[in-house]
């Protein structure tokens, strides 16, 4: 993607957040500082219970299909993403009114061993899955939470809204007047200002990190009466340079970096707050 800023030699027409958060990356030990933020380390392989294991390495070596599938829908997750596992898992009958697609479906299960069959199910959650509770763990370790009705009293210090995904959606929608599907990931007040924001993190270019970049640019585009909404971006948006020199260009990262609105690493959340101390 082409650029329509002089990054290197303009800088200061960057919006002041995100040229900020790329003289973070820049300048600091930014990855190993984001690790406070994003504990990617807890992403650990959820090992089953040892009865279970032996259930589901029984009934793959014995190809009891019947037995095999009976332990797997009564897992969180399926060893592979299938389309229909959903329907077979969830609708009554449906397993049993469809033989061919259970052929099919126990046809890939078989053509992996038992110990990958495992290996997969014991997998941890997709990353993106992962990261928005960990940015909410983070958020109330570092910053005073308040219920609904204190935080809508207070007019003095930064705070935080506690409230559960309903509460904080109805709260955003009613007494905000913000027009949102979901709570966002930060419902902040500093002083009288309220502050909401979407917060991700973006390990490279290309895929679904587009689309999480598309939904950040999207959600800081429609501000609306006096409520602030910022992004709350981390990882590679904030690179410029690749291994060999050359000016990182992927799509991502310029429409982070030339963005006009205020979109910012969670490593400077504080700071950003601290412009509505005053």
């Amino acid at each position: 993607m082409k650029r329509t800023i002089d990054i290197i030699k303009n800088p200061e027409k960057l919006n002041l957040w995100v040229r900020k958060s790329i003289e973070l990356f820049k300048e600091t030990a930014y990855l190993d500082n984001i690790q406070e933020v994003y504990p990617f380390e807890s992403a650990l392989p959820l090992r089953k219970e040892d009865e279970i294991r032996r259930e589901i390495i029984q009934a793959h070596h014995n190809r009891n299909t019947e037995r095999l599938l009976d332990v797997l829908i009564a897992q969180a997750k399926f060893p592979y993403e299938d389309p229909i596992w959903y329907l077979v898992k969830e609708v009554k009958d449906c397993a049993r009114k469809n033989p061919q697609q259970i052929k099919r479906i126990a046809g890939i299960l078989y053509s992996m061993t038992a110990e990958e069959a495992l290996a997969r199910l014991e997998s941890p959650p997709k990353l993106n899955q992962q990261t928005g509770p960990m940015f909410g763990a983070w958020l109330r370790k570092n910053f005073e939470s308040l219920a609904i009705e204190q935080f809508k009293s207070s007019d003095h210090g930064t705070f935080i809204l506690e409230a559960s995904e309903e509460e904080g959606k109805k709260f955003v929608g009613q007494v905000l007047k913000q027009d949102l599907e979901k709570r966002p990931d930060l419902v902040a007040k500093v002083n009288s200002q309220y502050i909401i924001g979407e917060a991700k993190w973006i390990g490279q270019p290309g895929g679904n990190q587009g689309k999480q970049v598309s939904e950040v640019l999207k959600f800081c585009g429609n501000q609306r009466g006096n409520v602030r909404r910022i992004g709350i971006v981390d990882g590679f948006p904030w690179a410029l340079y690749k291994r060999n020199g050359r000016l990182i260009n992927s799509k991502e990262a310029i429409l982070v970096q030339e963005s006009p609105y205020d979109i910012l690493s969670a490593l400077l959340l504080r700071d950003y707050f601290c412009r509505f101390l005053s």
